[in-house]
């Protein structure tokens, strides 16, 4: 039995506070998120975005590059003998050729990055795969605008030497039909077999020697008489 004077009942007013307290904790604050591994893909991301810009600026210069040299094949069939367009396809030609050179050189930058990072084990294997077919894609497509490219230059070569040619026939021909070209036309008028030289006085010509029976006197043929 209990001892007399004492409450049957405990005080957990101290113990109820307390857990009041732990409940508010519990549900107010989230947990706190794990810190992420060297090891974890997502730890990468940042440099996965990187990438991403990277290999999108590559592939918006690749269409640009294209997009010229369709110009430069537009240009290529327009021109003839009387639209002379050989400045503005050597300006494009040039330019076209340097944005290659540049879109070979970052490509190959972007690659050795690509091999870095995956050398250092950042990347998982579905991420290094992702990242090889985005380096292949880019350079498949340089591969094909390069090509393109060479294409319209064997074309613009051959129109260059069929214009030559139009021009050397157009300026014989030109050189033919001109008549401030045609050396003018002389006749030399051979003198009558009877005509004689005549001296300064104007003297009348003197009778040349026979031959056989004829004889000439002056102006006239004569048969001379045997003797």
């Amino acid at each position: 039995m209990a001892a007399a004077g004492a409450s049957p009942f405990r005080d957990r007013t101290s113990e109820f506070a307390s857990l009041s307290q732990t409940l508010r904790r519990i549900g107010g604050n989230a947990p706190a998120p794990p810190q992420s591994q060297p090891n974890d893909p997502i730890a990468a991301s940042p440099d996965r975005s990187e990438f991403n810009k990277k290999a999108s600026r590559v592939g918006l210069r690749i269409h640009q590059t294209s997009q010229k040299i369709d110009r430069l094949s537009n240009l290529t069939k327009r021109s003839s003998i009387f639209d002379d367009r050989s400045k503005e396809n050597e300006e494009l030609t040039a330019l076209i050729k340097n944005e290659i050179t540049a879109l070979n050189i970052t490509i190959s930058d972007l690659q050795t990055l690509q091999n870095m990072e995956i050398a250092d084990g950042n990347y998982s294997g579905d991420r290094v795969v992702h990242l090889t077919a985005v380096c292949d894609d880019l350079k498949n497509r340089l591969m094909n605008v390069t090509k393109q490219f060479q294409d319209v230059l064997t074309t613009r070569t051959k129109n260059i030497k069929a214009h030559e040619n139009r021009k050397q026939l157009f300026s014989t021909v030109v050189s033919r039909e001109s008549p401030l070209k045609q050396p003018p036309s002389t006749t030399v008028k051979e003198p009558p077999p009877w005509s004689s030289s005549s001296d300064s006085s104007g003297a009348n010509p003197q009778p040349s020697v026979s031959t056989g029976n004829m004889v000439q006197v002056g102006n006239q043929l004569r048969y001379a008489l045997p003797q």
